[in-house]
Order: structure tokens, then C-alpha cells, then sequence
């Protein structure tokens, strides 16, 4: 008996030897880690079959099947497959196994190519790694048609490519008029393109599978999805009908086989149209006694009557911006009847109204403000600049005092000298003319009370250190102004240097054959434009789509460059149509 219980014993010792191990060895597994299931999938769905076979001839089905190699997701299918020709019902697209369902609810037209372009319409399930396009091509007829238009879309102004992904139209002749006529014509019957595709990241774009003949290209941002031009969407056309080519049709050059499709790309230049009527688009009190007035185009020589308050104004430098003051500082109400060649004709009624973050403010509460906003208009001066008071409202020119109003102190050898100074035309800038000399440095004083503006505020004290550049600084450009062949643009040229943030450091004037300089250019990377200003107004303008007006023509330097100090420049910019 004792020897049985023994013998038990050793069993379940053993029994919870055998757990023990097997439980060891899956904490040990378990510190080894879990499989990673191998790199992430980074790769795109792969179209594995279709049905009815792609290209097929003789379609009479009611829709196709595109099967992939793994489970699939459409993204946005009502922006993203475009269908040409359009279809008047839109298909009906979903998902089905590892493939896309596609039920065509309209009459297809005889003898005709449709092709389905699914443009980032398609990504696989998991990773969401967008297929970028894949095409259904299918014929009602016996052949399928086989030629194709090419080219870019580039922005008008900058002739960089269009990153926004732009639809792009092909008319007949006949479709291109009405459509044209339908935009000012609500009642016109719409005419829907006859093929479209959309430009890629890089502005490119291609139809494929098209019928022979002439066609008018349009390039469209379509915000509104209504297949047709609105008069305030961005828009590219060209001036005449181009000739769809072969789409395998080939030819040499300089001994290598290239298809004519390559050979004859087209550039197609967008624009945002210019429909802005001439109007006030606001007007308010910005302080007490003070308004601004925005307009939505350039003024020319406003005139404004304040119904008996007198009043003095100022235009800014780009002529949309009106402010004036009333010479009574608490004018809390206007009257203003406004008038400008431009298009304006305007009458104005405004109050002065305590806005948010004023919290309960009075305009007829005593004025806490002592002294006219004034400051200096730089503290690193250009050495051929001259130096300025600014002001932020306009002098009383005859309570103000110039003579010793400024002193100017020399760092080298520490004289002080009283500079004389005058007010500019527009009251709200006062020039400093004392002889700085290149590289110098200064100590610019104004003594308190010398300035009075308007409403008798007068200037506080301002002490402010001066440096002086030297004209060794600076680099200097010239350019050439050519024409190639083929161009023959004779009016005037716009010619500007745009720094890396394409804002404008320079602009010149000139003509074709002429040599432009550019002085006194700070080191740093630049680009030259020249623009064709064909109406001679001195700025870019835009095109007009049912005036079948072009935008006028951007041309750029074929480089950038990289100006130096003391170095000298000379380029060549050549004007191509």
C-alpha cells in the first residue's frame, strides 16, 4: 500500500514537471516576441481580371466587374471616375469580393468608345495604398477608336505647373460656340463636353481612345460639378481647334522612334477671370474722425464730399484704399457722397460703432492720447535711400516746426549736427536730408513738440541708432530684352526681379530690343519675368473666356540667379509667344 501511494506521488510529481517545462517554454517564447507578419504593405492593388474583358468590342452589357489581387475601397467614386463620353445618368458604383461593381444606368450611343478613368478612385483595404489610375475601355461598335490629345496645364501668371488637379475638355467645333453662349445665356440648352480627363500632380494630362477630327481644349476648375464654365471659375482655353493624332502613330528623330502624340503636346495657360465691377466694398470708422474705404478695383481721382464736414484723405499705393479724417476728432458720424472716374458713384451713411475687444468704449470720452504715432522708417538704411519720419495721421504743416527739429550725431567722431528736414506732400512723412555717408553709423534724435498733427497731438521724444549700407553691398544685374523668330511682340514689357518668395524687389519698363538695369540688387537668389503688357496699364491682366481673351503672356528666365555682392550680371531674357 505504501509503495502504491509512492508510486502515486511520483506521478503527479512528474505531471507537475511536465506543466512546469511547458509553461517555461511559453514564457520563453513569449520574451522571444511575437511575428511582425513581415514589412508593411506599401504596394497598390493590381488589377487581376475584368468583365467583360477590357477593350471589348461590341459592348452590350449593363456594366462591367473589375477584380484586384486583395479587398478594395473606393475614395469620393463621384469625383474621382470620370466617364467619357458623359453619360446623362451617372453609373452606380460599389464594391463586391476584391473588386469594384460597375452598373450603367444609361443608353450607351452606337459606335461609340467610353472609357472609365478611376483616378485615385481606387485603394486596397488595409493600408489604403491608392492605385493612381486604371481605365475600363469599351467599344458599342466593331473597332475601337484610337487617337489622342496631350499636353499641361500651367498657371498663367507663374508658368509653374498646376498642382491642383484640373478637369480638362474636348468639344467639336460646334459644342465649343454653344457652349461659350451658354455661360451668359441661362436659357441656352447645356452642352456637356465631348471627352474629359483630369490633370495629374504634375499638370499633365492625356485623352486616349478618342475619335478623329478637330477639337477645342478647355481646361476647367469645375467647383460646382455642372459641366460648364462659370464665370468666376478658374479657366484655360486655346485660340484654335488642334488636331487629335495616332495614338501608336510614330516618327523619328535625331534617329530615335518617338510617338506623335509626344511630339505635339500642348501647353494650355489657366486663369482665374477678372469679373470684378468697380464698387465700394467697405467702409467703416477704423477711429474716432478716421474711415477707410476699400474698393474692389483701382481708383483714379476720387472726389469726396463730407456734407459739410471738412475732411483731408489719402490713397494708398495700390489706389484701393481710401483713408480719411475729418478735422473734427470726435466725428462720430459721416455723411459721404463718393465719386471716382473708375466706376464708382456712391453714397455713404456711417457710424461710429464700438467694436469687439473695445469693450464699452465712447468715442466722446476725452482722448487719452498725447502725442502723434511717429517713428523712423528704418534703422538700416540702403545708401542711396533717403531717411523718413513716419506719421500715422497727416501734419498740420503750419503749427510745425523743421528748423533743429533733428540732430543727427555721428558715431565716428561723435559732432552732432542739426539736420534740415521737409514734409512730404502727403502731410504723413517728414524726409531727413543730412548727407549720410556710406557705412556710417548714427544716432538720430527728434525733440519732443517740434510735429503737430491735425488734432494739435503733438511728437513725443524719439532717440534711434543708424547704420548706413555700402554700395559694395550690392550686386547689379542687366538683361537683354530679345525676341525669338517666331515672336512678334513689339509693345511694352513689364520686367520684374522676384526674390525666393516671389515677392517683387524690382520693376522696369522697356521695350523688345531693349537693355534693362537692375542696380543695387541685395545678394540672394532671384528670378526675372518679363510680362507682355499689351494694354500698356502697367500690370498683369487676366483673360476672359467668353471674349475669348487670352491672359496676357508670362515669360521667364530659364534660371534662377544667384546675385553677389560687387558682382556684375548680364543675361539675356528672349520673349516667345
Amino acid at each position: 500500500m505504501r509503495y502504491l501511494s509512492l508510486i502515486v506521488r511520483m506521478h503527479r510529481l512528474k505531471t507537475i514537471i511536465i506543466i512546469v517545462a511547458v509553461l517555461l517554454g511559453v514564457a520563453s517564447c513569449a520574451k522571444q516576441g511575437m511575428p511582425s507578419g513581415g514589412p508593411k504593405d506599401t504596394q497598390p492593388p493590381k488589377s487581376k481580371n475584368m468583365s467583360p474583358e477590357n477593350r471589348s468590342l461590341n459592348f452590350s452589357a449593363n456594366g462591367f466587374y473589375m477584380e484586384f489581387d486583395e479587398y478594395v475601397v473606393l475614395k469620393d467614386a463621384e469625383n474621382n471616375i470620370l466617364v467619357s463620353p458623359p453619360m446623362k445618368e451617372k453609373p452606380e458604383y460599389r464594391t463586391k469580393g476584391k473588386g469594384i461593381q460597375v452598373k450603367i444606368k444609361d443608353t450607351l450611343q452606337p459606335n461609340t468608345t467610353y472609357q472609365f478613368q478611376f483616378k485615385d478612385a481606387i485603394a486596397d483595404f488595409n493600408e489604403g495604398n491608392l492605385l493612381p489610375s486604371v481605365e475600363y475601355v469599351f467599344s458599342t461598335g466593331d473597332y475601337i477608336d484610337s487617337m489622342t490629345v496631350r499636353g499641361k496645364v500651367v498657371d498663367a501668371q507663374s508658368m509653374k505647373a498646376m498642382k491642383e488637379k484640373v478637369e480638362v475638355w474636348l468639344y467639336d467645333e460646334e459644342g465649343y460656340r454653344a457652349m461659350i453662349a451658354a455661360i451668359s445665356d441661362t436659357a441656352a440648352p447645356k452642352i456637356v463636353p465631348k471627352y474629359i480627363t483630369r490633370s495629374d500632380k504634375d499638370g499633365n494630362f492625356c485623352f486616349n481612345n478618342i475619335k478623329p477630327g478637330k477639337y477645342r481644349v478647355l481646361a476647367i476648375v469645375d467647383g460646382d460639378k455642372n459641366l460648364l464654365p462659370g464665370v468666376t471659375e478658374s479657366t484655360a482655353f486655346l485660340d484654335s481647334a488642334i488636331i487629335a493624332v495616332g495614338m501608336r502613330d510614330s516618327v523619328k528623330v535625331d534617329s530615335i522612334q518617338r510617338s506623335m502624340a509626344d511630339m505635339h503636346p500642348i501647353d494650355i495657360r489657366i486663369f482665374t477671370p477678372d469679373n470684378t465691377k468697380q464698387r465700394i466694398i467697405g467702409s467703416d470708422f477704423v477711429s474716432s474722425g478716421k474711415v477707410r474705404l476699400t474698393s474692389a478695383l483701382p481708383m483714379k481721382d476720387p472726389v469726396i464730399d463730407g456734407g459739410g464736414e471738412a475732411l483731408t484723405w489719402r490713397l494708398n499705393s495700390g489706389r484701393d484704399t481710401l483713408t480719411l479724417w475729418t478735422f473734427r476728432e470726435k466725428c462720430d458720424s459721416l455723411h459721404l457722397v463718393v465719386s471716382d472716374p473708375s466706376g464708382i458713384q456712391d453714397t455713404l451713411k456711417l457710424r461710429w460703432r464700438a467694436k469687439k475687444g473695445r469693450g464699452n468704449q465712447n468715442i466722446n470720452k476725452p482722448s487719452q492720447q498725447q502725442f502723434v504715432d511717429m517713428k523712423i522708417s528704418t534703422k538700416k538704411m540702403h545708401y542711396y535711400d533717403t531717411l523718413a519720419l513716419l506719421f500715422s495721421t497727416p501734419l498740420d504743416t503750419k503749427k510745425c516746426s523743421l528748423d533743429s527739429a533733428v540732430s543727427v550725431r555721428d558715431m565716428k567722431d561723435s559732432s552732432v549736427v542739426f539736420s534740415s528736414a521737409v514734409i512730404d506732400s502727403s502731410g504723413m512723412k517728414v524726409w531727413i536730408l543730412y548727407p549720410f555717408v556710406q557705412g556710417g553709423g548714427y544716432e538720430i534724435e527728434i525733440a519732443k513738440g517740434f510735429f503737430h498733427d491735425i488734432y494739435s497731438h503733438i511728437n513725443d521724444s524719439l532717440r534711434v541708432a543708424l547704420t548706413v549700407t555700402k554700395a559694395e553691398d550690392y550686386g547689379k544685374l542687366s538683361i537683354k530684352i530679345a525676341a525669338d523668330s517666331a515672336c512678334n511682340y513689339n509693345g511694352h514689357l513689364i520686367v520684374e526681379l522676384l526674390d525666393e518668395k516671389e515677392a517683387v524687389k524690382s520693376r522696369k519698363y522697356c521695350h523688345v530690343a531693349q537693355k534693362v538695369e537692375l542696380p543695387n540688387i541685395m545678394p540672394g537668389k532671384y528670378r526675372v519675368r518679363a510680362t507682355m503688357d499689351t494694354n500698356g496699364n502697367g500690370k498683369w491682366d487676366s483673360g476672359d473666356l467668353v471674349g475669348q481673351r487670352q491672359p496676357e503672356r508670362v515669360v521667364y528666365l530659364d534660371k534662377s540667379i544667384d546675385i553677389r555682392a560687387k558682382w556684375e550680371f548680364e543675361e539675356i531674357l528672349t520673349i516667345r509667344n
